[in-house]
């Protein structure tokens, strides 16, 4: 189960890992629009009032295209023969994680958090009155730990599949893969941003 979970890539073949990341991207894209979760940046998720259905859609493919591009370069530096569906595979299986926390806007909870916080914070006078329910510090510190938990695990999977594609060993490849990830979210993030939508 460990192996199925963090590791995927070496013991499931190709083809269904690929057909299980469309689908999982499909309804993770899906999910994002029934909690209003947008994806606005390679590992981002935030909630808002309202998401339209072509929204989390179009953040999701910005997402993987800006993953892909970045890491396939780096993949090819690393190793000639890194194929395409060897970098697609982990992108998309890694993005399960953000997916899983959409459900904790479940009728907007963590919107409607965010919203009091925001209230609670008079930028023009540069005063600050937090007076949160006990339960809400409670549900905020508990997510605020299961996002961690989870962007780890994005990480280790997207890892662990790039390893396998690319067979990085060195430091050196470790830091071009950590600096894929780092450049696919300022892509991502401005790409989305001037879209707009």
């Amino acid at each position: 189960m460990k192996q199925v979970l963090l590791n995927p890539f070496e013991k499931i073949s190709e083809t269904r890992l690929f057909i299980f990341g469309i689908i999982a991207t499909l309804l993770g894209s899906y999910l994002g629009y029934l909690f209003n979760g947008r994806y606005d940046g390679v590992i981002d998720l935030h909630f808002i009032d309202s998401v339209s259905l072509p929204q989390p859609f179009i953040d999701n493919l910005i997402n993987i295209a800006s993953l892909f591009l970045l890491l396939f370069l780096a993949g090819k530096f690393i190793n000639k023969k890194t194929r395409i569906i060897d970098i697609l595979n982990p992108i998309l299986i890694a993005r399960i994680p953000f997916y899983f926390l959409t459900f904790s806007n479940f009728r907007n909870y963590i919107s409607d958090i965010s919203k009091s916080l925001l209230a609670m914070v008079d930028l023009k006078n540069k005063t600050t009155n937090l007076n949160l329910e006990t339960s809400h510090i409670l549900f905020l510190g508990f997510f605020t730990i299961v996002t961690i938990a989870f962007l780890v695990w994005f990480v280790i999977l997207l890892y662990n599949g790039f390893k396998v594609a690319t067979n990085c060993k060195t430091v050196p490849h470790k830091v071009y893969f950590g600096l894929s990830i780092l450049a696919a979210e300022i892509v991502s993030g401005i790409a989305i941003s001037l879209l707009n939508y």
